[in-house]
């Protein structure tokens, strides 16, 4: 499985290609790096300033405190994680497989986040010892869930992207209510080098060899995991125990950066699948060049971050925006040559196996409007007050719904367009595990928006709106290119579409480092916040959602004809190429009217068409429109309870259905491992 995964053109293959690239790569980062100390110290001062300095020169004394420690601690973590992302694309016999991907970073961080307000003194004892706590949970988490299925690459990275996405949505939920306890915490979870001594380094640096030199003293015996698991025991290597403590490995060398640092997202990732690109082949090979381009591709990455600071208003860029930006082209260069795509979860799952019992969709559809109708009525009328619950009587609810109304009706309708955009491309793509938000489209517009506040530009509520909109297409049209080639098959849409993810992360980042109350009203919004809704953006998606419905009456053909397969949709005269293209652009408008209003990532979409399905509404328009009334009922309960779970206090809407969202989905992912 591994090397047709991993195969790639011979032609790649070119004498002294990797040594020269990874020369060229430390040189140049080396020579960025040190390019503004050159102005004012003599070459020979700056390279002396890795173990020396002058006393009587401030400049010396900077270079070697802080410059020097912060090079050689990137080299250090970058060498590290990229032998650690070899190691485990070995292991799972994945070439998208890395720390990052499985989860293990994000894993770290909520470990520390989670002692930070439960158990400090665990911090004092050991923060090594809480990461990698975490990472041991997240990747466990995603072995549980996808062993069923022979750790096929797919079903792994999407079960580690959404564990990372729902660990994210925890630590954010944590902030959001501990902000003054937690905001530190989540500048330095941003990913930060920055550096005043030499003492971080000489702490860190005997960890990562011991972990380095056990993980390379497992070559041998990974080698042999190419061959098969079934060939490998016949030679006598004992599979499970192998990967188990490679694995383990792997975490804490994962946690260990983690715990020092923060999430430097993707150089786990990055630096293997570049050393495979340039032609490592043998296991050595990649283990080595992995090694020394991660070290490289850290120290750039780094240098890149720094001066983006300098040249900013001093606001600090971590060094973890700049790694993820690396990560989202990493992902589509790897997937150019990625063969082995089967056993996406929900494929290979036998229909028959699953087929509840038909319900009439009158009487569905009734029992979900009249639950709608109930839950616009309690959240209208039945409220916390600063002394008590109370009923606001019929005569008062004009002035309840100033408060109340415009949030409940966006929250609602964006339910519903989630619900049909959810409908429309787990169809499409064949895939019941498909989700709108993890095509990316959300992301390209909580970018726009990431964007928008950091330059500081004043456009305004409806300006903010239209230039998500904007984002959302732009994601879209990237989508659209990445996919054409793949006839917009379901695998390489939800792969590119966690592609497009990563740079919104990028951006998450920025904006939690950033602080102040302008980037606190942005991560609001980007998970859900409703209470930012005026009434004239409520009416407005209301209109728009009342068009979108009506030109869903022609996808009714188009969506059965492709459950029947390519072949047979073509010869009974469907155009599957520009159907699936018609059905993409209808899910990603869809998709981005709810994102601008709930914000990125709900699960809504994942959520409310298995609804569907479980009370026995099988045909597409049936389905479509017990999703969309299920959709709207979710996120209008989420509203609710998001406005007086904490009274005086709120959370964000969209949180709280991403945390129910997420558990839904790893919960569906385990099922179809389970045959």
């Amino acid at each position: 499985m591994y090397a047709d995964a991993q195969r790639a053109p011979a032609s790649l293959r070119l004498p002294g290609r990797l040594p020269l690239t990874a020369i060229l790569l430390w040189l140049g980062a080396l020579a960025v790096s040190a390019a503004p100390w050159l102005m004012t110290l003599d070459p020979l001062a700056v390279v002396s300033a890795f173990w020396s300095y002058d006393g009587s020169n401030y400049t010396s004394v900077l270079a070697h405190f802080s410059w020097a420690p912060r090079v050689s601690i990137a080299l250090l973590i970058g060498c590290g994680l990229g032998l650690a992302g070899a190691v485990t694309q070995q292991v799972l016999g994945n070439p998208l497989a890395s720390p990052t991907t499985l989860g293990v970073e994000a894993g770290g961080q909520f470990g520390v986040t989670v002692a930070t307000l439960f158990a400090p003194a665990l911090l004092a004892f050991s923060q090594d010892l809480v990461a990698v706590a975490g990472g041991l949970l997240a990747i466990g988490m995603v072995i549980a869930l996808t062993w069923r299925l022979g750790f096929s690459p797919v079903t792994v990275i999407l079960a580690g992207l959404v564990i990372t996405f729902f660990m994210g949505a925890l630590n954010m939920g944590f902030m959001l209510l501990k902000g003054e306890w937690l905001g530190n915490l989540f500048i330095w979870g941003a990913g930060s080098l920055v550096q005043n001594s030499w003492q971080p380094f000489m702490d860190l640096w005997p960890r990562i060899l011991v972990l380095g030199a056990a993980l390379v003293l497992l070559m041998r015996p990974l080698q042999l995991l190419q061959l098969g698991q079934a060939s490998a025991s016949s030679l006598g290597a004992r599979v499970g125990l192998l990967r188990a403590l490679t694995l383990v490995l792997v975490v804490l060398m994962s946690a260990t950066v983690v715990s020092r640092v923060g999430v430097v997202a993707f150089v786990g990732l990055a630096a293997p699948v570049l050393a495979r690109l340039l032609g490592a082949r043998s296991l050595k090979e990649r283990l080595l060049w992995s090694t020394l381009l991660g070290g490289g591709l850290l120290l750039l990455a780094d240098t890149l971050a720094h001066w983006a600071s300098t040249w900013g208003d001093g606001s600090l860029v971590p060094t973890g925006t700049t790694t993820a930006l690396i990560g989202g082209p990493i992902i589509l260069l790897a997937l150019q040559g990625f063969k082995n795509t089967h056993h996406m979860p929900g494929q290979d799952a036998n229909p028959g196996a699953f087929l509840p019992k038909r319900r009439s969709p009158l009487i569905i559809g009734s029992v979900l409007l009249a639950l709608l109708l109930a839950t616009f009525l309690v959240s209208m009328g039945w409220s916390p007050g600063l002394q008590q619950w109370s009923w606001t009587p019929v005569t008062d609810w004009s002035e309840a719904w100033v408060w109340r109304g415009p949030r409940l009706l966006a929250a609602i309708l964006a339910g519903v367009c989630l619900g049909l955009a959810g409908c429309l491309i787990q169809r499409m793509t064949g895939n019941v595990m498909a989700s709108p938000e993890l095509l990316g489209i959300s992301g390209g517009a909580a970018l726009v928006m990431v964007l928008i506040v950091l330059t500081g530009t004043e456009i305004g509520r409806v300006g903010q709106l239209a230039a998500a909109t904007l984002g959302a297409a732009g994601a879209l049209g990237l989508l659209i290119l990445l996919a054409r080639r793949h006839r917009f098959a379901g695998n390489q849409l939800l792969l590119g579409g966690l592609a497009l993810y990563v740079f919104m992360d990028s951006g998450l980042r920025l904006v939690m480092a950033s602080g102040g109350t302008v980037a606190a009203k942005l991560l609001n919004w980007m998970y859900g916040a409703t209470w930012l809704v005026s009434e004239t953006e409520a009416l407005g998606l209301l209109a728009l959602t009342l068009v979108i419905c009506a030109g869903l009456l022609t996808t009714l053909r188009p969506l059965t004809l492709l459950a029947l397969g390519d072949t047979s949709a073509s010869s009974l005269g469907l155009p599957v190429g520009r159907a699936r293209l018609g059905l993409l652009l209808l899910a990603a408008v869809l998709t981005a009217a709810a994102t601008v209003v709930i914000g990125p990532l709900s699960f809504v979409g994942l959520i409310a068409p298995h609804l569907a399905r479980v009370l026995g509404q099988q045909t597409v328009g049936r389905q479509m429109l017990v999703s969309a009334l299920a959709g709207g009922l979710l996120l209008a309960l989420a509203d609710y309870l998001a406005r007086t779970l904490i009274f005086p206090s709120q959370l964000p809407a969209g949180l709280l259905a991403a945390l129910v969202g997420g558990v839904y989905f790893l919960w569906g992912l385990s099922r179809h491992g389970r045959g």
